[in-house]
């Protein structure tokens, strides 16, 4: 450990950090899409417009247990 004041609230933190995603109930990711819709601007043609979708479902775990 280093020599600074603040060691103490570092490592409070860190197991603040612990238990916070300990308890924290587990989420699965079942499915995932990324999509990406590009298009050029109309009025300025060194401009791109970009559009990035992200769906997915999430199926909670409300035991708290990560599978």
């Amino acid at each position: 450990m280093t020599d600074k004041p603040d060691n103490l609230f570092r490592w409070l933190g860190r197991q603040v950090g612990h238990v916070k995603r300990a308890v924290k109930p587990a989420e699965k990711v079942v499915y995932q899409r990324e999509q990406v819709e590009e298009k050029d601007h109309p009025d300025d043609p060194n401009l791109t417009l970009r559009r990035t979708t992200k769906d997915e479902v999430v199926e909670k775990n409300d035991s708290g247990l990560v599978t």
